[in-house]
C-alpha cells in the first residue's frame, strides 16, 4: 500500500516537472527571439551611430573647408606654395612664370619700417600747366614795399582725376554755289564718323561704356547713377540700346578670334555659371554656362545652355559620330590638341576618346584636395597635408627647371643645353617618382581617414592626365591662366546678376571675347575699341570688312598700330 502511494506521488511530481521544464523551454525561446531582436537593434544602432559619426566627420570636414574659403588666405598665395607663382606667365606658348621673380616679386633686399618703393614716372600723361603766383603777380617787402626779384620756381606735380561728360557740338559748315554750273547747288562738309546710325554717342563714349560695363563689370544702376552725378540723365534703356549695337558690330571681330581659337594647338579650358532671367521658352530665370577658351594668342567666349561636351566639341571641331578631331594639322598630318583644365569629366571624356587630344590636369586642383583635407582634420591630417604640399612643391620646382632647359635648347642648340635638358628631365622624374610612391603607399594604408583618401582617390584616377605634363614642358602645371581670364566675367556676373535674355548673354561672350583678347595682348580697351569704332563709322555704320577688320586682329596689326592701342586715348 505504501509503495503504491509513492508510486503515484512520483508521477504526480514528474508531470508537474515536465510542466516546469515546458515553461522553461517556452520562456528560453521568447528569449532567444528577444535576443535576436534585441542584436538586430543593436546592429541598426550601430550603423546608424557609424553613419552619424562619417555625417559629422564630413560635415566638419565641410565647415574647415568653408571657414578656409571664406575667411582664410588663399592656398596659392600662402607662405610656401609653388602655385602662387609657378605657372602664372602661362600663356600656353611656353611662357612659363615660375622661373622669374621680376614681375612684382622680392627682389631680395629687405626693406624698413615705413621703406617706400619710389615714385612712377607720369611723363606720359597729358600736363596741365597752371601759374602759380601771388595775387597781383609778384611779392614785396612787407616792410619797406621793395619788390622781390624773380628767382626761379618751384614745380609741384599732382594727378589729377577729371571725369566729366561734355556735349560735342560739331558745326558743318554749308555752302551755296556762286557760278551757274551744274551739280549740286549747296554742299555741307563732312560731319563725325558714326558706328552707331543717328547715335547720340561718340566712338570714345562707346568705348568707355563697354569697357566700364563688361570689363570693369559694373552694374547698369551704378552707370546711370556715375552719368547723373556727372549732369547727363541717360535712361537705362538708352544704355543698354548702345551696348548692343557696338556688340552687334563686335561681332565679325569675334567670330574671326573664335575662328584663331579653333585652331590652335594648346587651349587652357574652364566653365563658370551665367543666369538669364527671361530665357526664350522658359518660364523663370535660367542657368546657363560660359565657356572660355585660351590660346597662345587668343580668347574666346562661349555662352550656352548646357554644359555638354557639344560645346567642347562645337568649338574645337569633334565629330559627333566618330569622337576624333575634324580637319589636319595644315601639313596635310593628323590634327592634335592639347586641353588643359580642371577634372570635369567633359574634357576627360573627349581626351579618351579622341586620338589626337591630350588632357593636360591641373596639379594646382590636386593640391587643393589634400590641403582641404589637411583643414578638415587638422590633428590627423595637418602634417601629412603639409607633406604633399611639399611634394608637389618639388615637382613645380623641377618643371621650372625644365621649361627653362627647354626653351635654352629650342632658342640655341648645343652640347651644355642638351645636358641640361636630359638634368632637367631626370629631376622632373625623381619628382613624380616620389608622388607615385607616397601615393601607392597611402592609398594601402587601411586607417587613412575618409579626407585624405578622396584626395588620394582623385589623384589616382586623373593620374595620366597629371603626368602628362612631362611631355609639354612648354605648358604651365596648372589652369590657372584660364580661371584668371574668367574671373573678370565672374564679376560682372556678380555685380549684374547675369543678363535679361539670351541675345544679350550671347553678345555678352562676344564682347568678352574681344576685350579679353585684348588684354592678352597689352592693349589698352578703350584706344582699341575707339579705333575700331572709328572704322566702323567709316564702313557706314557698319562692321568693316576684309583687310580693314583684320587690322584688328592682333596677331595680324602692324606694330604702328599695336603701339597707338597700348597708350591711353589722346
Amino acid at each position: 500500500m505504501l509503495w503504491c502511494v509513492a508510486v503515484v506521488e512520483s508521477g504526480v511530481c514528474g508531470v508537474a516537472g515536465g510542466e516546469a521544464l515546458a515553461d522553461v523551454l517556452v520562456e528560453n525561446g521568447r528569449l532567444r527571439v528577444e535576443l535576436a531582436e534585441l542584436g538586430t537593434e543593436h546592429a541598426r544602432l550601430l550603423a546608424r551611430e557609424t553613419a552619424a559619426a562619417a555625417e559629422l566627420e564630413a560635415l566638419r570636414a565641410e565647415l574647415a573647408t568653408l571657414r578656409r574659403m571664406l575667411f582664410g588666405r588663399s592656398s596659392e598665395r600662402a607662405s610656401g606654395g609653388p602655385p602662387a607663382c609657378a605657372g602664372a606667365g602661362d600663356s600656353g606658348d611656353g611662357r612659363d612664370g615660375a622661373a622669374g621673380e621680376g614681375a612684382g616679386g622680392s627682389t631680395g633686399r629687405p626693406r624698413g619700417p615705413g621703406a617706400r618703393s619710389g615714385r612712377r614716372s607720369y611723363d606720359h600723361l597729358a600736363r596741365d600747366e597752371v601759374d602759380g603766383d601771388f595775387e597781383g603777380g609778384g611779392y614785396t617787402c612787407p616792410s619797406c614795399g621793395a619788390s622781390f626779384t624773380p628767382w626761379g620756381e618751384h614745380v609741384v606735380e599732382q594727378l589729377d582725376w577729371v571725369v566729366s561728360v561734355r556735349l560735342r557740338v560739331t558745326r558743318r559748315r554749308r555752302y551755296r554755289r556762286g557760278c551757274r554750273c551744274g551739280g549740286p547747288v549747296t554742299v555741307t562738309a563732312p560731319g563725325p564718323s558714326k558706328a552707331i546710325g543717328k547715335g547720340l554717342f561718340t566712338h570714345r563714349f562707346l568705348a568707355l561704356l563697354v569697357v566700364e560695363r563688361y570689363v570693369a563689370g559694373r552694374s547698369q544702376n551704378s552707370l546711370v547713377t556715375g552719368l547723373s552725378r556727372q549732369g547727363a540723365e541717360i535712361s537705362p534703356a538708352t544704355l543698354t540700346g548702345a551696348c548692343a549695337q557696338v556688340g552687334d558690330l563686335l561681332a565679325p571681330l569675334a567670330e574671326k578670334i573664335a575662328g584663331r581659337s579653333r585652331g590652335a594647338w594648346h587651349l587652357h579650358a574652364d566653365e563658370t555659371t551665367w543666369r538669364v532671367f527671361t530665357p526664350t521658352g522658359g518660364d523663370g530665370s535660367a542657368r546657363w554656362w560660359l565657356w572660355v577658351f585660351l590660346g597662345p594668342d587668343s580668347v574666346c567666349f562661349v555662352m550656352d545652355p548646357t554644359r555638354s561636351a557639344a560645346v567642347l566639341a562645337d568649338h574645337v571641331g569633334i565629330d559627333a559620330e566618330t569622337g576624333q578631331l575634324t580637319g589636319d594639322d595644315g601639313a596635310g598630318g593628323p590634327r592634335r590638341l592639347v586641353i588643359s583644365s580642371d577634372f570635369y569629366a567633359v574634357y576627360a571624356s573627349a581626351g579618351a576618346k579622341a586620338d589626337g587630344i591630350v588632357n593636360l590636369f591641373c596639379w594646382v586642383h590636386v593640391r587643393r584636395y589634400f590641403l582641404r583635407a589637411g583643414d578638415a582634420n587638422p590633428a590627423q591630417l595637418g602634417i601629412w597635408a603639409r607633406q604633399w604640399r611639399e611634394r608637389i612643391a618639388a615637382l613645380y620646382a623641377a618643371h621650372a627647371e625644365l621649361a627653362a632647359a627647354w626653351q635654352a635648347a629650342i632658342t640655341a642648340p648645343s652640347p651644355p643645353a642638351e645636358r641640361r635638358l636630359a638634368t632637367a628631365y631626370t629631376g622632373w622624374d625623381r619628382a613624380i617618382d616620389a608622388i607615385d610612391t607616397a601615393r601607392r603607399e597611402h592609398m594601402a594604408s587601411p586607417g587613412l581617414p575618409e579626407p585624405a583618401r578622396r584626395a588620394l582617390a582623385t589623384m589616382d584616377r586623373e593620374w595620366t592626365g597629371l603626368v602628362a605634363h612631362r611631355n609639354h614642358p612648354m605648358i604651365g602645371l596648372d589652369n590657372n591662366p584660364a580661371e584668371r581670364i574668367i574671373r573678370k566675367p565672374v564679376i560682372t556676373r556678380r555685380n549684374t546678376g547675369g543678363s535679361r535674355t539670351d541675345d544679350a548673354a550671347r553678345r555678352a561672350a562676344t564682347i568678352f571675347t574681344v576685350t579679353a583678347t585684348a588684354d592678352l595682348h597689352g592693349l589698352n580697351p578703350l584706344t582699341y575699341l575707339a579705333d575700331y569704332l572709328d572704322a566702323c563709322g567709316r564702313a557706314g555704320a557698319r562692321a568693316p570688312t576684309g583687310t580693314d577688320l583684320d587690322r584688328f586682329l592682333p596677331w595680324a596689326a602692324n606694330p604702328d598700330d599695336l603701339a597707338r592701342w597700348r597708350k591711353p586715348p589722346g
